[in-house]
């Protein structure tokens, strides 16, 4: 059986017109909370029973736009565990041209009744 902290997981996404902004591309802060979906993701399908918050995310670098009818891969997976947290790299690609969208990561940390929880092993 599989480590589930070793899985990768996907989300394709078409864009639509709404999701761009003033200069015909997508609006980052789509971009950014898919992001925190799939690091949200990632993090509690590997420890089913943690309750997840985002800590903090790396530098969101955008290296090549996208626009409307592209159709965007993000992908996560669990890079490395702590004792109450761990670390989500997130990354998207274009589907069609396989360009780079961006590439980051998340720190996602257990928490209970407002305090830093041990993840379950």
């Amino acid at each position: 059986m599989s480590n589930p902290t070793n899985l990768r997981h996907e989300k394709t996404v078409l864009i639509r017109p709404e999701f761009l902004n003033h200069g015909g591309t997508l609006f980052g802060g789509y971009m950014m909370q898919w992001a925190d979906d799939m690091a949200y993701n990632a993090a509690s399908l590997a420890f089913p029973g943690a309750i997840f918050v985002t800590k903090l995310f790396g530098q969101f670098d955008f290296k090549s736009p996208v626009a409307a009818g592209d159709i965007i891969k993000i992908f996560s997976e669990v890079e490395s565990v702590g004792t109450t947290s761990c670390k989500i790299l997130v990354w998207a690609l274009n589907a069609r041209s396989n360009a780079e969208v961006f590439r980051t990561f998340a720190v996602m940390v257990n928490v209970r009744d407002g305090r830093k929880t041990p993840l379950n092993r």
